[in-house]
């Protein structure tokens, strides 16, 4: 699919100004699955005769490599929320973007 995009004229930048109008949905939607994900991660659970509650069993091990992974996850997902934001505050000078920088008025003889 993406070939077909890029032979279409439609680039990764053309994408980006798209997606930009759904980014706060896609946040909210983003926040309420890892919400789910430390609920059913961290919630309490019933005690089976088959699990036991030895720190080295199967099941305990599962679950703490589940914690790891959730946790690196939310890191990632707060990192790529605010990379708009430390992308432009890296690059960006004070005289280097300006207000009116949204807009740009190309004329071409011949063209309209």
């Amino acid at each position: 699919m993406p070939p077909l995009l890029i032979l279409g004229g439609i680039s990764g930048a053309g994408m980006t100004t798209f997606i930009q109008a759904y980014r706060p949905i896609f946040i909210t939607i983003t926040f309420a699955f890892l919400g789910a994900a430390f609920y059913l991660t961290y919630r309490p659970r019933r005690n089976s005769a088959n699990e036991g509650n030895a720190i080295h069993s199967p099941v305990a091990k599962v679950m703490t490599f589940n914690k790891i992974l959730l946790w690196a996850v939310t890191v990632l997902a707060v990192m790529f929320l605010f990379f708009p934001q430390l992308v432009t505050n890296a690059l960006a000078s004070n005289d280097q973007f300006t207000d009116d920088m949204q807009k740009t008025v190309i004329q071409i003889e011949g063209m309209t």
